[in-house]
């Protein structure tokens, strides 16, 4: 038993340690790339960087992480699955890998858009 939960805990601790990084290595990279450049037939996210510096695009982001986003290379999955922090911590690593204006994402952002149960083809631009 004390070693299922030393595995456990090192698991756990070898995720965070990772970060927002290793999150996005494992989450977007597949399809975005390693520096949101896109990975074909999947777009790059260069695009995205206006969205950090308004209220709509910072509401429109945060949708399309949680529930996803239809648009021309196909269906975005939503990740709903991840905590709050998570998804805040992806956003915010886009942002820098982009070098985006606007504030940081915040857990409490990310929290007031949940439960809204839309699909991918309601999450529109603003």
């Amino acid at each position: 038993m004390r070693k299922l939960l030393l595995l456990l805990l090192l698991g756990q601790g070898l995720a965070w340690a990772q970060g927002a990084e290793g999150l996005w290595a494992k989450t977007c990279a597949v399809c975005h790339g390693d520096k949101a450049q896109g990975v074909k037939p999947y777009p790059g996210l260069q695009g995205a960087a206006p969205f950090f510096a308004t209220p709509e695009g910072r509401r429109y982001l945060v949708l399309a992480v949680l529930y996803g986003k239809k648009g021309e290379a196909g269906l975005m999955p939503g990740f709903a699955q991840l905590k709050d922090e998570e998804l805040a911590a992806l956003l915010n690593h886009l942002r820098a890998l982009l070098q985006a204006k606007g504030e940081a994402f915040t857990a409490e952002e990310i929290r007031r858009e949940r439960g809204l149960n839309l699909t991918p083809d309601k999450v529109k631009r603003p």
